[in-house]
Formats: C-alpha cells, structure tokens, sequence
C-alpha cells in the first residue's frame, strides 16, 4: 500500500513540474518559429509551382497542390508538434495547480492537529 505524499513529496514533485514548464515553454518558441518557417516554405513552393505550371485554372492549382505536397505535410507536421507542446504545458501547468491545492490542503491540515481541533 503506498502512503500518502508528505509536503516535501510535494515540493519537489513542483519544482520538477516547474523545471518541465520552462523546458516545453522553450520547447514551445524553438516549435512556434519552425511552425512558420515550414508554412512560409509551403506557401513559396506552392506559389512557384502555380506560376510555373500552365493549363487552366484548375489544372495549375492541383499541379501546384502536387508539386507542393512534402512541404505542405511539413508545415502540417510542425503546426501538429507545436500544438501537442502547447498541450503538454497546459497539462504541466494543471499538475503544478494540483500540487499547490495538495501542499496547501496538508499544511492546513498540520497546522489544525497542532492546534488541538480535529478535523
């Protein structure tokens, strides 16, 4: 049977959370400008192979869709990456918010056994 964390558990269960909130927040940046970079390359591909291609409308746009497709999956990719990180901080930070009401739940429980009130 496993007990109960006690408020040192706790403590450092956050400070690691916090290490790993900064870590994915940067993680989050280096992702952010890979997301754009790779959009802007999809977006100069397809635009190249539009100019380049001929035939009507329509047959230029799915030749351009075409000759786009590696960089468009690419920019897909890091836009996918980018909002699991995104995801992973939002969870981090709900595990940090947990620990705070733990922590804060034990010490108000300490602090009633000292004084004598049974909770």
């Amino acid at each position: 049977m496993m007990s109960a964390p006690g408020l040192g558990d706790i403590a450092a269960r956050l400070s690691d959370l916090s290490r790993q909130l900064d870590k994915a927040t940067s993680d989050a940046d280096v992702l952010d400008r890979k997301a754009v970079t790779t959009r802007h390359a999809y977006e100069l591909a397809y635009s190249r192979a539009f100019l380049s291609a001929e035939g009507a409308m329509d047959v230029r746009k799915h030749k351009a869709v075409r000759a786009a497709a590696t960089e468009k999956l690419d920019a897909e990719i890091a836009e996918q990456v980018l909002r699991a990180c995104r995801g992973r901080i939002a969870t981090i930070k709900v595990q940090i918010e947990t620990g705070r009401s733990l922590s804060a739940a034990m010490r108000a429980e300490v602090s009633l056994a000292g004084s004598g009130i049974m909770p």
